[in-house]
């Protein structure tokens, strides 16, 4: 019997990476894109019943200016929903996409195990939804398997993020400015994002929490020369230095996804960069 998808977030960064790959596997695929409010239940629970649910309907720091209130709305509430969803219509599995969510960490590589301290309103909600996620796998018997990403770039991405915002200083030559430039951060591309949904469809598994990154981090200031060398061009950097909730270094443990589902990431973060200045008509020739 064919596997029947539904994606909620389709229309967002990663939803539009995922619509077009998922597409090969010949999939009946349902969108909850902008024509269902999550937050809704009556209208969550009128949608057909599918196998798999892919969730990544939320509301990111990145999105607009918004209230404490609404990351709970969207990210806590649309998660009930949609898991409710699952128990009433009996969905097999839900891959549910999660966040960043161990604040500044006592040591790094970060592993699953390490100890969850949210560092902000988004990731608090995040974190909630992950617990309404076991609470229901427990109850009702769905396979719930939670992504943590950690930071990922590629087409596609919203102004806002350290990557895009590079992107179009080398487009416009305009001044981006860069808060504590030797911060590390792990980042993986999109594409290598996407791969691991894909494979989480048919991986069997009653619960699990994975990590997911490249296993390597990069300062901003490594990361705007980079940028530089493989672009051509000088970009134009205002630097400022904070100390209020500064989280200095972060790498992910990717360990325990790559020995259980064999996954690891195809592109490195230099072979990334090319492929999204390719992609722009940026990279330098």
């Amino acid at each position: 019997m064919k596997k029947t998808i539904l994606i909620t977030g389709s229309s967002g960064f990663i939803g539009m990476h995922l619509i077009k790959k998922i597409a090969k596997y010949n999939t009946p695929i349902e969108k909850s894109g902008k024509k269902i409010d999550l937050r809704d239940r009556e209208k969550v629970l009128k949608m057909k019943r599918v196998n798999t649910v892919i969730h990544l309907a939320g509301k990111t720091p990145y999105t607009k200016k918004l209230l404490d209130n609404e990351y709970f709305e969207h990210n806590f509430l649309g998660t009930l929903n949609i898991l409710e969803y699952c128990a009433v219509k009996k969905v097999e599995k839900l891959i549910f996409v999660s966040s960043y969510i161990y604040g500044n960490p006592k040591y790094n590589p970060i592993d699953e195990k390490h100890v969850v301290q949210p560092h902000n309103t988004y990731a608090k909600s995040k974190y909630l939804a992950e617990e309404l996620c076991k609470i229901y796998a427990k109850k009702f018997g769905i396979k719930i398997i939670i992504l943590r990403p950690f930071n990922l770039f590629g087409n596609l991405q919203q102004e806002g993020f350290l990557i895009s915002n590079i992107i179009k200083s080398i487009k416009n030559n305009s001044t981006i400015l860069i808060t504590n430039k030797n911060n590390k951060r792990d980042y993986l591309l999109i594409d290598d994002f996407i791969n691991v949904i894909l494979k989480m469809i048919d991986f069997n598994s009653k619960f699990e929490i994975f990590n997911i990154g490249s296993g390597e981090c990069y300062s901003f200031d490594k990361i705007i020369k980079i940028f530089e060398k493989k672009s051509g061009k000088k970009i134009k950097i205002k630097n400022k230095v904070s100390k209020k909730k500064n989280i200095s270094k972060i790498k992910a443990n990717i360990n325990k996804i790559s020995k259980k589902t064999g996954w690891y990431p195809k592109y490195n973060f230099e072979e990334g960069v090319e492929k999204i200045l390719l992609k722009k008509g940026l990279l330098a020739k």
